[in-house]
């Protein structure tokens, strides 16, 4: 009994963990507080599964119509998390619509609860969600209608997974790439590690699915099995919680650096509205001043310092460099560091020639050196001094 109850409760405590501290975050913003919302509408969820495997057999007849509810509101609260973290700064209530089929199927669910009896009720929880009574060829209407609705939950709950998979990855691609064109350096900000998320959270739906078409009931004396499945649903709601919690940067912060370049250009005075050998002063003004070595290096820095639209910039250099604004920073970085290691100075560490690069860690660094180069700054730094010492000999 231990041991259920351990691994029935684990997910439920994973998500009030993270609740909890996300409402405690001393940089708690729109986002977070929100994903705090929805781990306690998935604490709701396994509160529920709780109550199944725990055998409170009244308590899951009528919490079963809530999970009906949370389950399926469960992947588009999700999707709008994401809407908060790359494109709406507050919440518009229109999109509640969303979860209009998560409400209608819990109301209908609700109303047949209500409108059985006693005998209709034990027949549909031992007969259909326990299995522990054999199929009777008569079957009243009410539970007939409760199992119909087990099957259009399936159905809504399998359509959601796919919509949010899709539309959720979308909205990653179009931030990520907004971001790629504005700043030189992308770390907190951007959201790839959420594409892994939706693909965890689609592996989980696929769980999920696994157990339903299995029945619950299989896990019930299936210790093993049980106890894998609660620690797969624990460990990927741990990957949110713990991805959110941590995760400061958001549009609302992309859009306040939108508006003080704004602002700023304003003030520089007119702009000149050209892209005719835009590419030149642009190689010209970042290798002149190096300012490929400041790590916080905007696209708007620039469009302040030649008077022009960040937009003419942004055009330019994905036109003529077949690349963005991020990428192409980013060249100049890794140039400079290969120049540094050819020097072959010994005081230079690997940090010192990263932050001298405009790198703005280590770990960015070696990620970014490796994707220009394919190969590590190490490897390439004992190239060159094997490059360098033959050169001595000769």
């Amino acid at each position: 009994m231990l041991f259920t109850s351990l691994f029935a409760l684990m997910p439920m405590f994973v998500c009030l963990f993270w609740g909890i501290s996300l409402l405690g975050s001393k940089h708690r913003n729109l986002p977070k507080s929100y994903l705090a919302f929805f781990m306690f509408v998935t604490l709701v969820n396994y509160f529920t599964h709780a109550t199944y495997f725990l055998h409170e057999i009244k308590l899951f007849a009528f919490m079963d119509n809530v999970w009906v509810f949370t389950s399926l509101a469960s992947y588009p609260l999700y999707y709008y998390y994401l809407r908060l973290l790359t494109h709406d700064t507050k919440i518009n209530w229109k999109w509640l619509v969303i979860l209009l089929p998560a409400f209608l199927t819990s109301l209908f669910s609700f109303t047949l609860y209500f409108m059985m009896s006693q005998e209709e009720l034990e027949l549909f929880i031992y007969q259909s969600m326990y299995h522990q009574l054999p199929l009777t060829t008569e079957i009243p209407l009410l539970v007939h209608l409760q199992i119909l609705r087990t099957t259009i939950f399936k159905w809504i709950f399998a359509i959601q997974v796919v919509l949010v998979l899709i539309y959720g990855t979308r909205l990653i691609s179009l931030y990520n790439k907004k971001l790629t064109d504005f700043y030189s350096n992308k770390t907190g900000r951007d959201l790839s590690i959420f594409k892994l998320l939706l693909l965890a959270l689609f592996f989980s739906s696929l769980i999920s699915g696994i157990s339903n078409f299995l029945g619950k009931d299989f896990f019930i004396n299936r210790k093993l099995p049980f106890a894998v499945i609660s620690l797969l649903h624990s460990t990927f709601l741990y990957l949110i919680g713990h991805v959110g919690f941590y995760k400061d940067l958001t549009i609302s912060d992309f859009k306040r650096d939108v508006a003080k370049y704004k602002k700023q250009l304003q003030l520089s005075g007119p702009v000149q509205r050209k892209e005719t050998g835009l590419m030149d002063d642009l190689n010209a003004l970042v290798i002149e001043n190096q300012l490929f070595t400041n790590p916080d290096l905007q696209i708007s820095d620039l469009a302040i310092q030649l008077k022009t639209n960040r937009s003419y910039i942004s055009r330019t250099i994905n036109q003529d460099m077949g690349t963005n604004f991020c990428d192409w920073i980013n060249a100049y970085r890794v140039n400079h560091a290969k120049k540094l290691m050819d020097t072959h100075v010994p005081e230079l560490t690997m940090e010192s020639i990263a932050e001298q690069s405009g790198f703005s860690n280590i770990s960015t660094f070696y990620r970014v050196f490796k994707k220009h180069e394919k190969c590590t700054p190490g490897k390439y730094m004992s190239r060159a001094s094997k490059h360098g010492t033959e050169k001595n000999q000769k």
